[in-house]
């Protein structure tokens, strides 16, 4: 029976497993270590061992009764849906891969991209959700369009306002690529093109021609997350409510997006998922570059932003715990309205709808929570070869520097990676550290697609390559812990058009 280390996502979880069926036993052992047993009657794992450890170090699972899988199933799994598209149209993006692996059922991360049809600009997004994946599912299938709406020139909002008024369906403002494991909510589809229109309308009104393109992309969001608040309080024609509108406003959901205009890239964040430039420098050496900021507690000027917005009074619990008011992670997301919305508006809408009082505890003087993202703006040159957006699903166990060193060596073709000479003293560990290369590799699958390639690595990847067990049990682990172990990973990485981008330096 053999071990390997895999994060524990939840330190404090041990007493929650008894609800969802665990039986858990512990057993101490000389040291101050302590064997803990978890046992599960429906699962295909009759049994787990979790050494506990000193804080910060992996946990070691022993899983001799999962079900196995092949180097062929592994690879199945991991590619399922996975997608390719290169651009076939002058662009300053040449391609872009994208992949997403569920660990919640249903998954709630979401993903969309699309190139602009009055600009031809492209947009890329990655979605989060979380309290179910009715928020991520509603913006990914919206945000795009409103922000192709506020970018528009006036020449352009005239002819998207005749395609609008001449349309029998809904006109549309971006020209979308379409993944496999895609859908769309047909139930709020009228009710979407109603409300892009009319942002259209008032975006046209209102048109400033000297409006910077961060402002509109702040535009497009806010006003986004303002319309699946006002769809949430207004009932259907029969006077019930609108629970499919009520659960997107309900639920949460972070969110990057990229815009590419040129060679001038936009990246628009909203919580805790992550954009990283890729750079190869003059010198041969690849540089990450972090386009994004995580909008949580571990980002001390989001926390000053959040207590400068409340009185004094409630500085000691409007961060609490890590988390706003002590409930939710991320500190800006679209959706949450519990955490915007007024008593009187939760008390007439959340709490007879759901039969519950739902407000928080602490709750003085909302908003405590906004969809205003952060902007980042750079302008791209011939060095900038990739950009990665992912949610935190891959952050959490993969550092931004090692996501940008596997793209560039799968870009260059060295999908093996690098040796690790970190300790050698001897010719012996030398020829150590050789046979543990060629063991690893004669079992290793090559991704084409880089994102698959990165998923990979992010679950199953040790120094000395991929490590099949460990990788193969990370995708086997029974639905009541595999949130213990990892999330739902999405990634988009965009490769730039070297010979366009170098024409517009």
């Amino acid at each position: 029976m053999s071990a390997f280390a895999v994060p524990v996502r939840r330190r404090a979880v041990l007493s929650g497993l008894g609800r969802l069926g665990w039986q858990v036993s512990m057993r101490g052992r000389g040291g101050g270590s302590t064997t803990i047993f978890l046992h599960h009657s429906r699962t295909v794992c009759s049994s787990a061992v979790l050494q506990q450890q000193q804080p910060g170090v992996f946990h070691h699972v022993h899983r001799s009764s999962l079900a196995k899988l092949t180097p062929q199933q592994v690879t199945n799994v991991l590619r399922a849906n996975d997608a390719s598209f290169v651009m076939d149209f002058d662009s300053p993006v040449h391609r872009f891969d994208s992949n997403q692996l569920g660990s919640n059922s249903p998954m709630e991360d979401r993903r969309a991209a699309g190139r602009c049809l009055y600009s031809g600009d492209m947009l890329f997004g990655v979605f989060d959700g979380h309290g179910g994946s009715a928020c991520a599912q509603t913006v990914s299938e919206r945000l795009l369009d409103y922000i192709a709406v506020s970018l528009m020139d006036y020449k352009q909002l005239c002819e998207y306002k005749s395609s609008m008024e001449s349309s029998t369906g809904r006109a549309e403002a971006v020209r979308r690529f379409n993944f496999a494991n895609d859908y769309s909510l047909q139930e709020g589809a009228r009710r979407y093109t109603e409300a892009l229109y009319k942002f259209a309308r008032e975006v046209l009104a209102a048109y400033d021609e000297e409006a910077e393109a961060a402002d509109c992309l702040r535009h497009a969001f806010e006003r986004l997350d303002e319309d699946l608040s006002s769809e949430a309080q207004t009932k259907l024609p029969n006077g019930q409510v609108n629970f499919e509108a009520l659960q997107a406003a309900y639920a949460g959901a972070t969110t990057v997006v990229a815009y590419v205009h040129g060679a001038d890239l936009y990246i628009a964040n909203v919580g805790d998922s992550g954009a990283v430039l890729g750079v190869h420098n003059d010198d041969g050496t690849w540089e990450p570059r972090p386009l994004s900021s995580d909008h949580n507690a571990l980002n001390p000027s989001e926390i000053l932003r959040v207590r400068g917005e409340h009185p004094r009074s409630e500085s000691t619990f409007v961060v609490k715990g890590g988390r706003l008011l002590g409930y939710l992670q991320p500190l800006r997301a679209f959706g949450d309205v519990k955490f915007k919305w007024n008593k009187r508006l939760q008390m007439e809408v959340l709490n007879t709808a759901y039969n519950k009082n739902l407000i928080p505890v602490n709750y003085y003087t909302p908003p405590y929570l906004t969809a205003m993202p952060e902007i980042t703006h750079h302008r791209l040159t011939s060095n900038d070869k990739f950009l990665i957006l992912a949610s935190d699903g891959l952050w959490e166990p993969m550092m931004k520097h090692t996501a940008v060193r596997l793209v560039a060596e799968h870009l260059i073709g060295n999908h093996k990676g690098r040796l690790h000479f970190d300790g050698i003293k001897t010719l012996g560990d030398i020829s150590d550290i050789l046979k543990k290369r060629r063991a690893s590799h004669s079992s290793e699958v090559m991704d084409q697609n880089v994102t698959t390639h990165l998923i990979r690595h992010a679950l199953g990847g040790t120094d000395d390559g991929i490590e099949h067990s460990k990788l193969a049990t990370m995708l086997t682990l029974p639905e009541e812990i595999v949130r213990l172990y990892r999330d739902d990973i999405t990634i988009t990485v965009i490769f730039f058009n070297h010979d366009h981008i170098s024409s517009l330096e």
